[in-house]
């Protein structure tokens, strides 16, 4: 605002001292308009026809003269009497020589322009017109103005700070906000981000909760491993305390206690590979399930090509998660090679989007499963099916994975096919 102001107020006193140049030339042409030869070798003003009518007014502020090559006066004007001002003798043939100048206390504008003029001979004669302007009223009117440009910039420039303040305040209120939640996350009040927040700043703030959220799940999961831990190492303990409490030990026994020792260092490496069995935490990008899911029925198709499965495949297109590529292939993978492997000969796969999140449906035509064993079948190690080749962790994981990410995983009789019917609805991307 400042340096604009400055570049204005030089601006408008160029325009105005050119403008004040431009008047003055005026003036030299109406006075050239009126020399005659005087017949007797010199020059005359015919004042008779000069219409500006401050050059006859008695120091009117505008005043004039003419000069031969001698600088001697020729013509000067009624407004001139008896006030003596500084001529400009040097002047150049056809040149105009405009300045501002001080003369006592008083500022002019001074004007002078050199000139050839034929006498009766024919011979050519250096003259110079010359001409003054009072500059006090320009020099005020140039003052009015500075005052007036700058008061209305003193003004506009408060307005402006007051109102990019209140806009800044307004602006970076979510941001303390956010600062605010991070302190009574820090004391424990609450667990996540909870206000709305603007769409600059909601991505933030939900990439954090899911920072948060993985880090509380990380950190219940190292706790139930580390009960896990202390009661599966009462038993191996209680074996050796007893050996010990008997005093004597007989030859046998030192097997038996380099069995308990080898099942306690077991039973303490499993322990923390479960705790450690934890998703690495990280804000991920979201992925295209689309692409995962026609990826997965690619291969199932070729694993399972002999039973012929028949597949209806309903999925809304552009359908996006924010979750890792590996969890998704985890768990979307998991679902569907049951579905093949339990499926008599066909299998259903839908994916739909919701308000705040993304559907999958997985059903087939197999046996399903009892409405009392639905709980059973996400335990660790347990197998409904002692048929079929597995470990009965493939479900664990996939309920694991799914916590890890706030996603709802169910378990129904499929009311189409009659085998089972798995829905998976995760947080949209």
């Amino acid at each position: 605002m400042v340096l604009t102001a400055i570049a204005l107020e030089r601006a408008v006193e160029q325009r105005a001292l050119r403008a004040e140049e431009d008047t003055l030339k005026s003036l030299i042409y109406s006075l050239l308009a009126t020399i005659d030869n005087d017949g007797q070798g010199g020059l005359v003003v015919a004042e008779n026809r000069l219409f500006e009518g401050d050059l006859f007014t008695l120091q009117s502020g505008l005043y004039a003269v003419l000069l031969d090559a001698r600088d001697d006066v020729i013509w000067e004007s009624w407004s001139k009497q008896d006030l003596a001002l500084p001529m400009e003798t040097d002047l150049i043939l056809g040149e105009w020589r405009f300045e501002p100048i001080t003369y006592g206390s008083a500022d002019f504008f001074r004007l002078g322009f050199a000139i050839q003029w034929p006498d009766e001979n024919s011979q050519l004669k250096d003259y110079a017109v010359i001409v003054w302007q009072d500059a006090s009223s320009f020099r005020a009117q140039l003052e009015n103005f500075r005052q007036t440009l700058w008061t209305w910039l003193s003004i506009s420039t408060a307005l402006l700070l007051v109102v990019s303040f209140l806009a800044a305040r307004w602006s970076l209120r979510p941001l303390a906000e956010v600062g605010d939640e991070i302190k009574a996350i820090e004391d424990r009040r609450q667990n996540k981000f909870q206000n709305n927040y603007p769409d600059e700043i909601r991505p933030l703030t939900e990439n954090l909760n899911i920072l948060l959220k993985r880090e509380q799940y990380q950190r219940q999961r190292y706790r139930n491993a580390m009960d896990d831990l202390a009661h599966s190492l009462k038993t191996p303990l209680a074996v050796i305390q007893g050996m010990l409490e008997r005093g004597r030990l007989a030859d046998d026994d030192f097997v038996t206690l380099s069995e308990q020792a080898g099942r306690m260092k077991q039973i303490v490496g499993y322990q923390l590979n479960r705790a450690s069995d934890v998703a690495e935490v990280r804000i991920s990008k979201p992925v295209n399930l689309i692409a995962i899911i026609d990826r997965l029925l690619l291969a199932m198709a070729k694993v399972y090509r002999e039973k012929s499965v028949r597949l209806n495949r309903d999925l809304s297109p552009g359908l996006k998660l924010r979750m890792d590529e590996g969890d998704c292939l985890e768990v979307i993978g998991n679902l569907l090679d049951n579905a093949f492997k339990y499926c008599n000969g066909a299998v259903s796969v839908m994916a739909r989007l919701s308000d705040d999140s993304v559907t999958v449906v997985i059903e087939d035509d197999g046996a399903g499963v009892e409405s009392s064993e639905m709980d059973s079948i996400l335990a660790r190690g347990s197998r409904l099916d002692e048929v079929q080749e597995g470990q009965g962790i493939g479900l664990a994981v996939v309920a694991d994975i799914a916590s890890s990410y706030n996603a709802e995983l169910r378990f129904e009789r499929s009311s189409t096919l009659g085998g089972l019917r798995v829905e998976l609805s995760m947080p949209r991307a």
